[in-house]
């Protein structure tokens, strides 16, 4: 409910701010707030990202609410000052810009499979649907009845709730280890630095943001030029900008419905490339084939766009990125996607006034399709990455200790699952032996010995050697392929790392004793 008020005081604001500096200055003045908005948030998101890895993430969303309150309150207050408004505008849009990728680095905690995670994604994407309907709606009544001043107020109203309901959340904070550096100023500036390395180690992730920030240029643009289209392209008229906007809400709230099927696809990668390129062509069409009917059903699409990339492109790097760099990772994200927004809202006032309002749009709208042509092998290759990691996920859920573990922490040891064949009558391992690796039979049987007389068998999906890991004494046991046999084997480090940072009552499950 927290997210529900917050993007409806999101859309809201962005309907308001639009028409205020549309009124004041002009499709110039649109786009210049829109960037002098984004700029500071794109330098403040990265630092936000690395305090949200280190203190409470819920603390800093109810702080963000609430100077969001206060700054759209300053803002309608003093709404016959342009230049005090627009400053007050750029730290409101700060405040909310930390809002999203701190909430979406504690999803992944609170999921137990990958599967789960894309659906929590989904309920979250309809919640955006559903403010984008009403936040526009309402600055539709507000801007027609009265002026952006109310429309202001009733932001700093939205937020208020929001960060009341956010102080509600049940959350622990992440407990910091030696391993994440020292507290303080210097660790958060190495956090920082940490988290763009991240991004260049992650080259899956870092294909999403490109394609995402493409994506966001052209949004940066689309908040010109939707008020182009409704007053200048179109009859709506100035309130026709929250009507244009409550239609981007519908298509958003359907698509999102829609994509709770896709919580258990493998190709999240090529459908993350058809919502950026659905979100090209609509726009394309308003310049092709001008009017409001078309204007508002390309609004709709857009909308169902918006929603699917949202989805996908949030679960790709949930999945793609350690936990333990989330949230900066997402906030870098998201501080890339606010300086596209920044620079396309920049640039198309020059864009209309050398191509006109119909070129400006066909141009605009064809940049994203032409992109996703140009990436779309990278697209496969994830897919291909996630195909494999869905494999080894269910191979390790079928282990008892295993199937509790958190999104993030049973992605992380996918990922580090290597494989090895033994062939029969061969030892893994033999008692008194150092205790170095955690496994997991994929085919094939084995017999555990004590003292080389036989106590067991075991087969597919059954896990040995974690007791010499959890208890760091030599291997109890020897385990004896009786038939050639594959085998996933994590490292102990790795083992002992997923075990004992999750719940404490996963330990208490019966071991196999080796």
């Amino acid at each position: 409910m927290s997210s529900l008020l917050a993007w409806t005081g999101e859309f809201l604001f962005l309907s308001a701010m639009t028409v205020y500096a549309f009124d004041e200055n002009g499709a110039a003045g649109v786009g210049l707030v829109g960037f002098l908005r984004v700029l500071p948030a794109t330098v403040a998101l990265p630092w936000l990202g690395a305090l949200a890895d280190r203190v409470s993430r819920r603390r800093l969303l109810v702080i963000a609410c609430t100077l969001r309150a206060a700054t759209a309150a300053g803002a309608a207050v003093a709404a016959a000052q342009p230049a005090v408004v627009y400053t007050l505008l750029t730290l409101s849009t700060v405040c909310h810009a930390a809002y999203r990728p701190v909430l979406a680095a504690l999803f992944p905690t609170l999921c137990t499979t990958p599967d789960e995670l894309t659906g929590v994604n989904a309920v979250r994407a309809i919640l955006d649907g559903a403010a984008g309907l009403a936040g526009p709606l309402a600055a539709a009544a507000l801007l027609a009845a009265y002026d952006p001043a109310a429309a202001f107020a009733a932001v700093a109203l939205l937020a208020g709730a929001a960060g009341v309901l956010a102080a509600g959340l049940r959350y622990e904070s992440p407990r910091r280890t030696a391993s994440d550096g020292p507290a303080g100023r210097v660790g958060v500036v190495a956090d920082v630095v940490e988290g763009l390395r991240e991004l260049r180690r992650r080259r899956r992730a870092l294909e999403v943001i490109v394609l995402g920030g493409a994506q966001c240029l052209v949004r940066g643009a689309l908040t010109v030029l939707a008020v182009v289209v409704a007053v200048q392209v179109t009859d709506l008229g100035r309130p026709g900008v929250g009507v244009l906007w409550a239609a981007f809400g519908v298509g958003g709230f359907a698509a999102a419905m829609a994509s709770i099927g896709a919580a258990g696809s493998a190709r999240l990668g090529t459908l993350f490339g058809a919502g950026i390129a659905l979100w090209g062509v609509p726009i394309v069409l308003i310049g092709l084939l001008t009017g409001s009917p078309v204007a508002v059903g390309a609004f709709v699409v857009i909308g169902a766009a918006n929603a699917l990339v949202d989805v996908t492109g949030f679960t790709l790097l949930q999945r793609l990125v350690p936990d333990q760099t989330l949230a900066r990772v997402l906030a870098l994200t998201e501080a890339v996607f606010s300086l596209a927004v920044a620079l396309g809202s920049l640039a198309i006032p020059f864009l209309l006034a050398v191509l006109g309002d119909t070129a400006a749009l066909v141009v605009t709208g064809g940049i994203l399709p032409v992109v996703v042509m140009a990436r779309w092998a990278g697209l496969r290759a994830i897919d291909a990455d996630i195909g494999v990691r869905k494999d080894r996920i269910v191979l390790l859920r079928r282990v008892g200790m295993f199937r509790l573990l958190p999104v993030p922490v049973i992605e992380s040891l996918a990922q580090r699952l290597d494989r090895s064949r033994v062939p029969a009558q061969t030892d893994v391992f033999r008692q008194g032996d150092p205790g170095d690796g955690f496994y997991v039979i994929q085919s094939g049987r084995v017999a555990v010995l004590d003292d080389d007389r036989e106590i067991r068998r075991m087969g597919p999906g059954e896990a040995f050697g974690e007791i010499a890991l959890l208890r760091a004494v030599p291997r109890t046991a020897t385990v004896r392929a009786v038939e050639d046999t594959e085998l996933a084997t994590l490292s102990g480090p790795h083992f002992l790392s997923a075990i004992t940072g999750s719940s404490t009552h996963l330990l208490g499950r019966r071991a196999v004793g080796r």
